[in-house]
């Protein structure tokens, strides 16, 4: 059986034109781990980086390129005495003493006793007259060669001797005005035997730069 279905043009036009088709609806988006939707406990965001602030750099200490000072090295101290030392004892001349006075090139030689450092008064004179000469040579010293007797198996005894002979004659060049800081004693005891006219029995007081030799005539 066929049904024959007629429709009329103006029908369709009441029906309306068809609805628009919505528009596909987008996934909801999940929650980012660490906002306000996962709860109380959830992180802070970060605050967003500021483009204006700069982070200082690190301190870079400086080192020095100069060499350090040459250390300064400072001279010993010297304690200088403030008073001078007292002057030896002044030797007093013995009339009877055995000796006698002779003169040698820038100086004088003392002839002693055997075992003896007395000296009489023309040997003293002798003595004070070199150092009269002395006050007029300020830059020279008086250089003192002592001597002494003694056997050879015996090397002190001889010393002793002449160091107490040159010590009397310093002494009284001390008491004539001749500074201590001038004059230089050497004991040497036995006399070699080399030199000519000395004895164990004298010294030789000479000025510095004088070698002496055999006395001249007085």
């Amino acid at each position: 059986m066929q049904a024959q279905v007629i429709t009329h043009p103006d029908a369709l036009n009441t029906l309306g034109a068809p609805p628009p088709a919505r528009p596909a609806e987008k996934p909801a988006a999940r929650p980012v781990v660490g906002s306000n939707e996962m709860g109380p406990h959830a992180a802070a965001p970060a605050p967003a980086a500021n483009p204006s602030t700069t982070v200082p750099a690190a301190a870079i200490p400086q080192v020095a390129t100069t060499p350090p000072a040459n250390p300064v090295l400072r001279p010993p101290e010297v304690h200088v005495p403030l008073h001078p030392p007292p002057p030896p004892p002044e030797v007093k001349p013995d009339p009877a003493a055995k000796g006698r006075a002779a003169r040698i090139p820038g100086g004088t030689r003392l002839y002693f006793g055997a075992q003896s450092a007395d000296m009489n008064p023309r040997m003293i004179a002798a003595l004070q007259t070199l150092a009269g000469v002395m006050q007029h040579l300020p830059d020279q010293h008086v250089m003192i060669a002592a001597y002494g007797e003694g056997n050879g198996d015996d090397a002190s005894t001889p010393r002793r001797i002449a160091l107490s002979r040159g010590l009397a004659a310093r002494s009284v060049l001390i008491h004539a005005g001749v500074a201590s800081t001038r004059i230089y004693v050497r004991a040497i005891g036995q006399p070699p035997e080399n030199q000519i006219g000395i004895t164990p029995d004298c010294i030789d007081v000479t000025r510095s730069g004088v070698v002496a030799s055999s006395p001249s005539p007085s």
